[in-house]
């Protein structure tokens, strides 16, 4: 219940309360002076005699009925005091039949005491499960025949021996009887009051104009004369109260409670990614969830009580619908209380589509029959999908390691080429994908070595194929002589030519003459390369005019030379050596001199190349976004 039921339900009960307040008060000083027949009022006293008789019966039937289902032990004690009571108003009324009326004033009173008593007890502590034993209901309602029998036998016996006629006998002790019996219902009214306001069930608040009224109905019949048909009649709205208090508890209470988890099974159910659907014994859809319908293609409401076999069947894999053998044995494996589990198989549709589902059946069985089926499907659309595209990925990565491993094989071909001995020269390369855009090559002169590396745009499969295509490229351009400006306008007009316009190279061509140990060079907008002269222990670096390859259809580029002293080196690189994208960095060559410094030089040009690459991993914080090559070459 929201707030503002809870606060419209206590406004009315309020108001309820304050109207048998009021009435009260008037009647203290009108009932009196009404003037009552006592013929009438043995009838109307007779007739609601009888009526709380059978409410006490109905409370305590229902007692009996609904401990087994909670195993409530305050259940279990209102089913027992209801039954007490209602022995003791049943020889109350029995008595009012066979005399006036005055001798068994006793057992209407003494029910009511007991009433109050019990109800102040039960409300005054909490409710307890009990454990589940045989015998527990019969104890408890052989405990209150047994006080009914002996407080009947007490007023049996007593009754002879109290002084006085049938007429004057009881006033004292019944006015005091019936005060007392109010003030414990008001007593145990306040106990359920507080209960309530714990936040215990609405029932309470029917408890508690139950007690309410009954508390006033005592005082009303403590006054006596015309003051108790009007007890009774506040007596008896308690007691319909009380039934209302006790359908609201084992009616309402538990219909509200089955509707809401029915609708959190209905909405657990709808949100599951998987249809879920329950058949009959006959095959007859009894229930499905969204996602079941889509799958089959049917509306939930109107499948119900429907067939599922007119609707759907299983495709094979030549088109033709599910035979009914083997439904048969589907059947049969059902009955025997197994579990069928399918992981794909094509479903056709009422409508004709047909669509991969998997599926779980799951028999209901009740004292060994099937009685019903749990189906849960699910779309294998998706899982097909991504079993396609991952063979796809699987096919791709095989054929990129393929180009990788034939790309290496092309480059290593530069690197063990024979070298002459004037030169010690050395490269590493390492790819930030599969496939690399970097490349280096080597070409031996009859007196001079020459060297270039370059980086192409972009990474991956575009810049592997123009890499190759330059390595091709340049392996057929030795005969064009040594002078370094001559590799790059070829290259260029290729490139221009054969690339795309948003592709363009980077490269730096050297060339060392044994004769006069000069190393020419030309560069082709990439990066200038490093010269460490070792007298000065100084690293230069080597600018050339000259812009990227493929942007123009022709540019003069420029040859410049230097003079390499014994011990010298020229150490060339790609960008991804020193850049760092998206940071602010140093100037990159001054971050690769500092590298260089750090190095033991004197060792051969591979341990060189390995150590600055060492360094270089450590500047990018071990992690590397783009290709990185370096190539030495060093005069001995």
């Amino acid at each position: 219940m929201n707030e503002y039921g809870r606060y419209r339900l206590v406004r009315l009960h309020s108001a309820m309360a304050v109207l048998a307040a009021g009435m009260f008060g008037l009647l203290l000083f009108a009932a009196g002076r009404l003037p009552v027949s006592p013929g009438f009022y043995h009838s109307i006293h007779l007739a609601l005699g009888l009526a709380v008789m059978v409410v006490c019966w109905l409370v305590a039937v229902q007692g009996w009925a609904v401990f087994p289902h909670t195993l409530s032990l305050e259940r279990l004690m209102m089913g027992a005091l209801f039954f007490s009571s209602g022995l003791l108003f049943s020889l109350h009324v029995v008595l009012s039949f066979a005399s006036d009326g005055v001798e068994a004033s006793p057992f209407s009173l003494s029910a009511r005491l007991t009433l109050a008593w019990g109800l102040l007890f039960l409300f005054s502590r909490r409710d307890e499960v009990m454990e589940r034993r045989s015998g527990q209901r019969w104890q408890a309602f052989f405990a209150a025949f047994a006080y009914a029998a002996v407080v009947g036998l007490f007023i049996h016996w007593v009754a002879p021996l109290w002084p006085g006629d049938g007429t004057s006998r009881w006033p004292l002790w019944w006015k005091a009887g019936e005060g007392i019996a109010g003030l414990l219902d008001a007593g145990a009214a306040l106990l359920v009051w507080r209960r309530w306001r714990q936040g215990s069930s609405r029932s309470f608040l029917y408890w508690l104009l139950a007690l309410w009224w009954f508390a006033l109905g005592q005082w009303l019949l403590m006054l006596g004369g015309g003051h108790a048909l009007w007890g009774q009649l506040y007596e008896m709205a308690g007691f319909l109260y009380v039934v209302r208090a006790m359908y609201v508890e084992t009616v309402e209470k538990p219909y509200v409670e089955l509707k809401q988890h029915k609708q959190q099974l209905e909405m657990m159910a709808n949100a599951l990614g998987e249809g879920l659907m329950m058949l009959n014994r006959d095959g007859r859809i009894v229930w499905m969830n969204p996602e079941a319908g889509r799958l089959l293609g049917l509306d939930p409401e109107e499948a119900k009580g429907k067939p599922l076999f007119s609707f759907v069947s299983l495709a094979g894999p030549d088109g033709s619908a599910w035979d009914w053998k083997r439904l048969r044995r589907v059947v049969k494996q059902l009955k025997s209380g197994e579990v069928i589990r399918v992981e794909e198989e094509p479903f056709r549709r009422h409508d004709g589509v047909c669509l991969p589902v998997g599926y779980t059946l799951a028999p209901v069985m009740e004292n060994g029959a099937l009685t019903g089926l749990v189906a849960v499907l699910r779309d294998m659309t998706e899982k097909k999908e991504k079993e396609r595209l991952e063979r796809e990925r699987e096919q791709l990565d095989f054929e990129l390691l393929l180009a990788a491993n034939m790309q290496r094989a092309l480059l290593q071909t530069s690197s063990k080429a024979d070298l002459p001995s004037y030169v010690d020269i050395s490269v590493l390369s390492v790819p930030a994908r599969v496939l690399s855009g970097d490349f280096y090559h080597f070409a031996v002169h009859q007196t001079s070595v020459s060297a270039c590396i370059a980086d192409v745009s972009g990474k991956g499969i575009p810049a592997a194929m123009l890499m190759t295509l330059m390595k091709f490229i340049l392996d057929r351009t030795v005969h064009y002589g040594t002078q370094p400006h001559v590799y790059l306008d070829l290259l260029n007009r290729f490139a221009y030519d054969y690339t795309e316009p948003s592709m363009f190279v980077t490269m730096f061509v050297g060339n060392y003459n044994e004769k006069t140990h000069t190393f020419s060079y030309a560069c082709a907008g990439h990066e200038p390369a490093l010269w460490y002269r070792a007298k000065t222990k100084q690293c230069v670096p080597l600018h050339a005019k000259g812009c990227a390859l493929g942007l123009f259809p022709q540019f003069s580029f420029e040859t410049k030379s230097v003079v390499l002293e014994p011990g010298d080196f020229v150490l060339l690189y790609t960008d991804g050596v020193t850049e760092k994208r998206g940071e602010e960095a140093d100037d990159d060559f001054s971050v690769l001199a500092s590298m260089v410094a750090r190095i033991n030089l004197d060792q051969p040009a591979a341990q060189i190349v390995r150590d600055l690459y060492e360094h270089i991993k450590a500047y990018h914080q071990y992690e590397q976004k783009d290709d990185q090559t370096l190539l030495l070459l060093r005069r001995r």
